[in-house]
């Protein structure tokens, strides 16, 4: 199986209960919460390693700017993987939440088979009823 298929198979809902998918796609949005405030606090961080940066330059600094400067760099990648992550969970739940109403649909069919025994014991049943009454 490619990556591709793997991607894909765990956002599909098929043969689950409604139910169920609810409390799947539940526990992807807890995961993309935590990667957002994840993501808010890199952020804060990022702000305050550029003030360090500007205020080892203005110092005189440039070992200490040069440092400061890698440690930005490394919080951009960061950032920037936290980003993409969440971006592909945030489509991902959107896609399974779109399969929800379906799977409730499903749950909600009539079985035609089962409303024709259905039916044919109600028939019976006031068939024996009318056919015991003079």
């Amino acid at each position: 199986m490619d990556d591709k298929a793997l991607n894909e198979d765990w956002s599909n809902l098929t043969g689950m209960s409604a139910q169920g998918a609810a409390a799947y796609i539940y526990e992807f949005l807890v995961t993309l919460k935590l990667s957002e405030k994840e993501l808010a606090a890199l952020e804060e961080d990022l702000v305050k390693w550029r003030h360090r940066i500007a205020l080892a330059r203005s110092r005189g600094m440039s070992d200490l700017a040069e440092e400061a400067e890698q440690k930005l760099q490394e919080l951009i990648t960061k950032i920037n993987t936290i980003r993409d992550e969440t971006d592909h969970l945030q489509t991902k739940i959107a896609k399974m939440q779109r399969q929800l109403p379906g799977l409730s649909a499903r749950e909600r069919s009539i079985d035609p088979d089962l409303l024709l025994q259905e039916l044919q014991m109600i028939i019976e049943d006031h068939e024996g009823l009318a056919g015991g009454s003079p």
